[in-house]
């Protein structure tokens, strides 16, 4: 979700916070989705680069696809989340990316093994010290051929960020989403979960600016504040 912007910023008051708003209802919204035991893993993530966040808070579920149909788990999200941040109610107006995603790639450091009861649960394995390297891309319709898919080590900086990545940052996994829908232009999200991230920032600090530089996608650095 982009940041709020007020609807009439004349009146907005220089007392307002309107980061904090957001990521109270955000939280709000996650603890909704938990309580209705349609996903079986869930996370609310803060950027860590507020001044330059194009996208403040990312939400993050994982489907429970034995018991929950996706399309109707994506539209009651989407529908709580527009009920949630209506403009007349919080008078803040921001734009909300929602997509369904299928995960196409994966990499993990090490081989990560969990309990049958235990797949698709973010919170486990994460630490105090958790952080992510999140980056979206937007594909044109057609595009997103095979060979292009197979090639996504490269032109999503995952290959980059596998070599030189300091290990200090603790790199547990590097996983490529694909948005689902049949029609339009297709999304990607690179998620990579680095167990250590937070200890030391200067381990990434020197790779994203390297990755932006490619001027592909946006990319961010941030932490998980709630997960489930």
């Amino acid at each position: 979700m982009s940041p709020l912007e007020p609807i009439d910023p004349l009146l907005e008051s220089p007392l307002a916070h309107p980061l904090m708003k957001q990521r109270a209802v955000a939280s709000e919204l996650l603890n909704e989705v938990q309580q209705g035991n349609n996903a079986v893993g869930g996370m609310l993530l803060a950027n860590m680069e507020r001044s330059s966040a194009e996208f403040p808070f990312i939400a993050y579920y994982v489907i429970n696809t034995t018991q929950t149909d996706p399309a109707m788990f994506y539209t009651g999200v989407r529908g709580a989340s527009l009920s949630k941040f209506e403009p007349k109610n919080t008078r803040y107006t921001a734009a909300h990316t929602l997509d369904l995603y299928s995960e196409v790639a994966s990499i993990c450091r090490p081989p990560l093994a969990l309990a049958p009861n235990e797949i698709g649960s973010v919170k486990k394995g994460q630490t105090p010290s958790t952080g992510y390297i999140i980056s979206v891309y937007k594909v044109y319709e057609g595009d997103d051929g095979e060979r292009f898919e197979r090639n996504w080590l490269y032109w999503t900086g995952a290959r980059m960020i596998y070599r030189y990545l300091p290990k200090t940052a603790g790199l547990r996994r590097i996983t490529l989403h694909k948005s689902v829908s049949s029609r339009g232009d297709k999304m990607y999200l690179l998620l990579c979960e680095c167990a250590d991230l937070l200890k030391d920032l200067s381990a990434a600090a020197l790779l994203i600016p390297a990755l932006r530089a490619r001027l592909c996608g946006y990319t961010g650095l941030y932490r998980p504040i709630q997960t489930f």
